[in-house]
């Protein structure tokens, strides 16, 4: 097989897995999703950006990631920021606040990194982004003022890893009570690229998102174009057409299920989201596991996102008892619980010095 063949097999793969297929009705989805973004946050969101916001985010940027087509790295614009910033600041500002066309700069390319010593297919392999670095510089840009608002206040992924084994550990625990409960630790399959983008758009006017910012991030998303690059070689380039919670929580205020709690006093928890994959906690009951379920079909049907099947656990697919690890982090349970919170402090200190 030569290059070429190669190059359209990898070209039919990805255009099928970023190809609309188009959205059920979401009214329901969205109606448990509650406005949160206040008027002074969207004036943040949308007020002028200035040439501080785009030195502010390249000097955030790893200096030694992987260039894209036109060959310069991160470092390139951070050392001589002195020569080619005030022209780069003034493209960059021209995209964030006159609506200046990113189809010169949004262009990534795909490299595929091979999970396993022999890939048989296309899911043995890793894909790599490649994109600009002033693509890049705009794109966090917009994520540094989106995290400096109040949408996001101090928020760490570790709190969701600590309320997760913390859970477990009751579970462990129980010793009376009719009720049995479970955890199922679900992985979203290609969770960024399935998601379809009339459903994040409703997502984010729920939300309550001003619609100037919205357009904006949907335009981010909808002008990239991909090519795959095969040892140096770039194909031919072409576009994508798209890209629970409210849903657990819309079961849980109807009674058709119920969370787990870490002592009768503690409010009740029914899932806890991550990156890519969450943690669904329910009774162990037939009712339960069929609302679970309709959950998940629905939460398919409106957003494309599915479950990876061979990376979760439970739910007709393969089970756990006593897992080991959870997000790289050891279990909780037993002798083992004042080391691993030990070990997640540690983790949280470093976080927070770097």
């Amino acid at each position: 097989m030569n290059e070429r063949e190669i190059e359209d097999i990898d070209r039919a793969y990805f255009f099928n897995l970023f190809e609309s297929k188009g959205v059920g009705d979401v009214k329901h989805i969205l109606s448990r999703v509650k406005s949160c973004i206040s008027d002074s946050m969207n004036q943040i969101l949308t007020a002028s950006y200035i040439d501080a916001e785009i030195a502010e985010a390249l000097k955030g940027m790893g200096p030694t990631k992987a260039s894209s087509f036109d060959g310069f790295p991160t470092i390139f614009y951070q050392k001589f920021w002195h020569i080619i910033g005030k022209d780069t600041s003034e493209f960059c500002l021209d995209v964030l606040n006159h609506g200046h066309s990113l189809d010169e700069i949004n262009r990534t390319q795909l490299v595929l990194i091979p999970k396993t010593a022999n890939p048989i297919n296309l899911k043995n392999s890793h894909p790599i982004s490649l994109c600009t670095v002033i693509y890049k510089i705009i794109a966090k840009s917009v994520a540094n003022r989106l995290q400096k608002s109040e949408f996001v206040p101090g928020r760490l992924i570790i709190d969701n890893v600590l309320l997760a084994y913390e859970v477990l550990h009751s579970f462990k625990n129980k010793r009376s009570g009719r009720k049995c409960f479970m955890a199922l630790k679900l992985d979203m399959s290609k969770a960024y690229d399935r998601v379809e983008w009339p459903f994040i758009k409703g997502v984010m006017s729920k939300l309550g998102f001003a619609d100037g910012f919205i357009d904006f991030i949907i335009y981010c998303i909808n002008s990239v174009q991909y090519s795959i690059l095969i040892n140096s070689e770039e194909g031919l380039s072409f576009r994508s057409t798209r890209g629970m919670s409210a849903l657990m929580r819309l079961a849980c205020h109807k009674g058709k299920i119920c969370g787990a709690k870490v002592c009768r006093a503690s409010p009740s928890i029914t899932h806890l989201m991550f990156v890519d994959d969450c943690i669904l906690f329910g009774e162990v009951s037939n009712r339960g596991i069929s609302v679970l379920k309709e959950i998940l079909r629905e939460c398919e049907v409106c957003s494309r996102q599915c479950v990876n099947f061979e990376k979760s656990t439970v739910l007709n697919v393969r089970c756990s008892i006593d897992p080991e690890k959870y997000l790289g982090l050891p279990n909780m349970v037993g002798q083992k619980r004042k080391l691993a919170f030990q070990y997640l402090k540690d983790r949280l200190k470093q976080k927070i010095n770097s």
